[in-house]
């Protein structure tokens, strides 16, 4: 199976069970294994195997971030409630694809992610169609001011609380 992304050290025990999927609507530029890390569930006892962000299932001329789960038969597009942890989780990888991507390499350092002691570098984006790669870097630059914007005020609030103690 080849990969997208290599863990370092190079840990099978952390490779996903599923290879990525690419027939679905919602269609991964960046799409990071996350089964290992999923916060409260151990052991890859979860039913979200990467997080994605992708070409929007919604409008083929949006981005998306997704959660890619498998009911342990299929795929599935079901939108659900999420538990807390991953909205946190997928903001963090968001912040990387959009801010820290180094020509089209991503790298998550040990322990950004619960139970991640190993190095995810993503190291290119999912292969796309030439139009569906324009589309979203015209989508990312068109609304880069407005992620800049609400990634401060995510930073200051997140600051304010921690400045008072409150975490």
């Amino acid at each position: 199976m080849s990969y997208k992304y290599k863990l370092t050290p190079n840990t099978e025990a952390f490779h996903p069970v599923l290879p990525l999927p690419q027939h679905l609507d919602h269609k991964p530029v960046y799409a990071m294994p996350y089964q290992w890390f999923d916060g409260i569930y151990d052991d890859g006892e979860t039913d979200i195997r990467y997080v994605s962000v992708g070409i929007a299932q919604y409008d083929h001329d949006h981005v998306s971030i997704k959660a890619m789960r498998h009911t342990g038969e299929k795929w599935t597009r079901m939108a659900e409630e999420l538990p807390l942890h991953r909205p946190v989780d997928m903001t963090i990888f968001l912040a990387k694809v959009l801010f820290d991507s180094q020509n089209g390499s991503i790298e998550v350092p040990v322990e950004t992610f619960h139970n991640q002691s190993v190095k995810i570098i993503i190291e290119q984006e999912e292969a796309r169609t030439p139009g569906e790669i324009g589309r979203y870097h015209r989508f990312l630059a068109t609304h880069a001011e407005l992620y800049k914007e609400r990634f401060n005020e995510l930073f200051a609030v997140l600051r304010n609380l921690k400045d008072s103690g409150k975490f």
